[in-house]
């Protein structure tokens, strides 16, 4: 009869063999092919684990996690701003076009021929003057002042590289109309302006109430901005966005033409040598002018309206003590 052998394991020792034993665990049983694991035993499916790629780790370091690749975000952005700025520089070249053609679009009527003579039009007013209390001045002879001013300033005007081709009014209604061809660097620019005048003793005031250049609305304190720059007279200043126009020495210069369109000037040299009959004329004309004068010079600008298509300056008579 065998003798039945009893393999005793101390807790917490090792087998005779000498392989270390968990005393939680349990009998180890044999790790063959057909062993049995205790969740068998209790009627429980066990899972095995599968084969894992594990990344591989050179030097035996940690292995880091993948980044997600975010090139194509990137690419998309910068797609999306390449489109975006190529549609804006096609919109703005668009309308760059566009606003060339509206303010060079010509629809200004043709420059009226100034018929008037700037001496004809003073002695008419000075003689409008002492008979009637007022001055007027249609279309025709407002072109004429304008032209006056475009010839003293073309010096001026040719330093900044702008030519005026063209520089003439239309007055109706309560309003004048001006208008004006620039041409700067080869562009013609067609600019209009619609003023109302008023007087601000010793002042005419134009107030630009709308100003176009082309098509295109133009701000008013631009243009008179550029007619302060570039207009040369002693009478002509720039005041809170209007165009101021001294009248202080408009008696004075009616009066210097008048004199002379009249015949009245005296001839001061060679004195000694005139006749007797030639400086009593002499006298004549100087007792003349020198009334002319002082009846021009009394006169003083009240007012300054639109009537009848004309520009009229109402005027008071004061007389001086010696009169």
């Amino acid at each position: 009869m065998e003798e039945e052998k009893t393999l005793v394991i101390p807790l917490g020792g090792s087998t005779a063999d000498g392989e270390q034993v968990n005393p939680t665990t349990g009998p180890v049983e044999s790790a063959g092919a057909n062993a049995v694991l205790p969740e068998q035993r209790r009627g429980k499916a066990v899972v095995k684990p599968t084969a894992v790629n594990k990344p591989q780790v050179r030097g035996g370091g940690v292995p880091t996690p993948e980044k997600p690749k975010k090139a194509g975000v990137v690419g998309k952005i910068f797609a999306a701003l390449g489109a975006l700025i190529l549609f804006l520089l096609i919109v703005c070249i668009i309308g760059a076009g566009i606003l060339y053609f509206l303010a060079t679009r010509d629809e200004m009527p043709t420059a009226p021929e100034v018929k008037s003579e700037m001496s004809d039009v003073i002695v008419d007013s000075a003689l409008e003057m002492i008979s009637d209390k007022q001055i007027s001045f249609n279309s025709d002879e407002v072109n004429l002042f304008l032209k006056t001013l475009v010839e003293k300033s073309a010096e001026k005007t040719a330093e900044h590289g702008i030519e005026v081709d063209d520089l003439f009014s239309v007055v109706a209604n309560d309003k004048i109309t001006l208008y004006c061809r620039l041409r700067y660097k080869g562009f013609s620019l067609p600019i209009r302006a619609v003023a109302k005048l008023s007087y601000d003793d010793p002042y005419i005031v134009i107030s630009l109430e709308s100003a176009y250049i082309g098509k295109v609305s133009l701000p008013s304190d631009i243009l008179v901005k550029y007619f302060g720059e570039n207009v040369v007279s002693d009478n002509i200043s720039i005041h809170n966005g209007m165009i101021y126009y001294d009248t202080s020495e408009f008696n004075d210069k009616i009066t210097e033409v008048t004199i002379k369109q009249l015949g009245l000037e005296v001839d001061k040299t060679n004195q000694e040598e005139k006749s007797w009959w030639q400086s009593v004329k002499d006298w004549f004309k100087e007792k003349t002018a020198g009334i002319v004068s002082d009846m021009i010079h009394n006169v003083k600008f009240k007012n300054v309206t639109i009537i009848d298509n004309n520009i009229v300056i109402s005027l008071s008579y004061e007389k001086t003590e010696n009169d």
